[in-house]
């Protein structure tokens, strides 16, 4: 188990690019009390979902009506770590036109520049480390990964407040003093009634450790690893998935060309949304409400799994290869949970 944080999870910027410099602080094993020994603290474990997104000039005054159509989670663990997704909805053919109502297998072959910018600029993904300072009343986030391919190892700095059951962030104001806030509203656990073995042990976050393919009842094949990733099931009955692979080089400029956005989808996955357990079957249901990859509908995503104390094994159903032989995938994750 790697070492405690006192954390919490913030919000995310109202593009993937805001935050601040790499972090000197968040290394692994980096040990400070634990975030259950903190009444404070402990209000922000589990699972938000986003309700607005309000900017404001440096009078208070706002700049415009609230953003309340952005479907987005928030998920962090007492262990301290966290994930956030947000995504524009209606992007399948309101926001990308044509484009995103193709089959999901034209999409993958097709796509272009243009169309991976359109896709890019409409979701927000990032996941790490989060500490908090309670005495100034702000967390920051400690990025192991994002969309945004200049955001992995940057600390995002965001101030909270509590209102009922309701969490408000806000990052450092602009120069001119114009600030953002995201409202985020906590979704209750499943009752436990509707609890099995598996959910218990299930909830948590996990690391990927590998990716293996083979031919089924056959050899093995060649797989991409993901220099890291995330997935996170929260007691609420809510996941998410966070995948991104090695390479990847930041933007230029300040803002992301449609070659950069390309490149930035082609080496990063993520997915949210309920998920079920069906545990007599030994398989997982995660019910994707949003995808970074834009496409009509989402489609459930079945994964057989074996569960221990320290391990997930997730095996999507196989597949056939441009040969014709059926092929299995295994993502392999150790816990990082307490």
């Amino acid at each position: 188990m790697p070492g405690k944080l006192i954390t919490l999870v913030g919000l995310v910027a109202l593009s993937a690019c805001s935050g601040s410099a790499p972090a000197a602080d968040a290394a692994e094993g980096t040990a400070v009390p634990d975030l259950a020994e903190a009444d404070q603290e402990s209000r922000f474990a589990g699972a938000w979902t986003l309700v607005k997104i309000e900017r404001f000039d440096a009078d208070g005054e706002l700049l415009a009506p609230p953003i309340e159509d952005r479907l987005g989670y928030l998920i962090y663990d007492p262990a301290g770590y966290m994930g956030v997704t947000i995504m524009q909805p209606d992007r399948q053919c309101r926001t990308l036109q044509a484009f995103a109502c193709r089959t999901l297998q034209a999409y993958a072959g097709q796509r272009t520049p243009e169309e991976a910018l359109a896709a890019y600029a409409t979701y927000t993904s990032y996941f790490g480390r989060v500490t908090v300072n309670e005495a100034e009343g702000f967390l920051t986030h400690h990025l192991e990964g994002s969309l945004n391919t200049g955001g992995a190892g940057s600390d995002y700095k965001r101030f909270y407040t509590f209102s009922g059951n309701r969490l408000t962030l806000q990052p450092p104001a602009s120069a001119n003093g114009n600030k953002s806030e995201l409202t985020w509203e906590k979704l209750p656990d499943l009752p436990a009634s509707e609890l099995t073995e598996t959910h218990k042990q299930l909830f948590g976050f996990y690391r990927i450790e590998s990716v293996t393919r083979q031919v089924v009842n056959g050899e093995s094949l060649p797989a991409n690893q993901y220099e890291t990733a995330f997935i996170m099931y929260a007691p609420s009955g809510h996941m998410a998935v966070h995948l991104m692979r090695a390479g990847r080089e930041p933007n230029a400029g300040t803002r992301q060309t449609p070659e950069e956005a390309l490149a930035a989808i082609q080496t990063y996955g993520s997915y949210f949304g309920p998920f079920s357990v069906h545990e007599d079957e030994g398989y997982l249901v995660h019910q994707q409400i949003g995808n970074l990859t834009p496409r009509r509908p989402y489609a459930d995503a079945q994964r057989f799994f074996e569960l221990t104390d320290t391990h997930l094994t997730l095996r999507p159903p196989a597949g056939t290869n441009a040969e014709g032989r059926r092929v299995q995938s295994t993502l392999r994750w150790a816990r990082i949970s307490n």
